[in-house]
């Protein structure tokens, strides 16, 4: 058994480095060196999720939107535009903040469009 094991352990050995030749190893970017997928990567959207329609009263031009757990702070200020759409982001309306802010409902008035019960609520961040 010993006589085995010690011809096996070179051979163990001659294939293990026979593997490694065929990895090739990582390159060092320099400073100048942009990646090459960086022209095709994504790029997170300036679109900030602030909540869904609660309620529309299209009469007087209100609608309520619950609020995410952590919405943008500047959606919340009186007067900040506020883009309504579809889940398949089709815009449907535009909103304008008020001041009314109560626990995480937010009222709002609508500037155009017709805004729909759970539409998304997005902010447009600068």
């Amino acid at each position: 058994m010993t006589f085995t094991a010690r011809l096996l352990t070179p051979l163990a050995v001659i294939f293990f480095l026979g593997a490694c030749s065929h990895v090739a190893l990582p390159t060092l970017a320099r400073p100048g060196d942009r990646p090459a997928s960086s022209t095709n990567a994504l790029k997170p959207s300036a679109n900030k999720l602030v909540g869904r329609v609660l309620a529309v009263d299209l009469v007087r031009g209100f609608a309520f939107v619950t609020l995410t757990a952590e919405p943008p702070a500047a959606a919340l200020t009186a007067g900040a535009e506020l883009i309504v759409r579809t889940n398949d982001l089709h815009e449907t309306a535009r909103l304008r903040t008020s001041r009314y802010v109560r626990g995480r409902t937010l009222g709002t008035n609508i500037v155009s469009g017709q805004p729909t019960v759970d539409d998304e609520v997005v902010f447009h961040a600068p």
